[in-house]
């Protein structure tokens, strides 16, 4: 007596999870090296966007995108103000919703400058 194996059985697929295909924007936006290279004391290192991470949540690419402008596009005066009080202001965030949020909207308007889409 044979048996189909496996990989010939007709039927009904398996379950594929989706996953997010980065476009031309957002592909060096949100390339990032491995965690083992990143020297976190260097204020312009990768993962250094404390408030965006603590806003958005670090599974959310948009605080990736805000890092960006930040290194790239933001002012002078307010990219030193947020290396040096991010830690701070991270830490104060969490776990309030309300101000999260307040956070999560002032942040979007530079993200869609950042993406063009402003």
């Amino acid at each position: 007596m044979q048996t189909k194996s496996p990989a010939l059985a007709t039927g009904p697929r398996g379950y594929n999870k989706p996953t997010f295909v980065k476009g031309p924007k957002l592909a060096a936006v949100t390339a990032a090296p491995s965690p083992s290279s990143i020297d976190y004391t260097d204020p312009a290192a990768p993962g250094t966007c404390w408030v965006a991470r603590a806003a958005f949540g670090e599974q959310d690419f948009r605080w990736m995108i805000f890092r960006a402008w930040l290194l790239e596009d933001a002012p002078a005066w307010f990219r030193s103000a947020y290396l040096r009080h991010g830690p701070y202001v991270a830490e104060r965030i969490k776990g309030k919703d309300l101000v999260r949020a307040l956070v999560r909207t002032m942040m979007m308007k530079a993200i869609r400058r950042k993406l063009n889409l402003a």
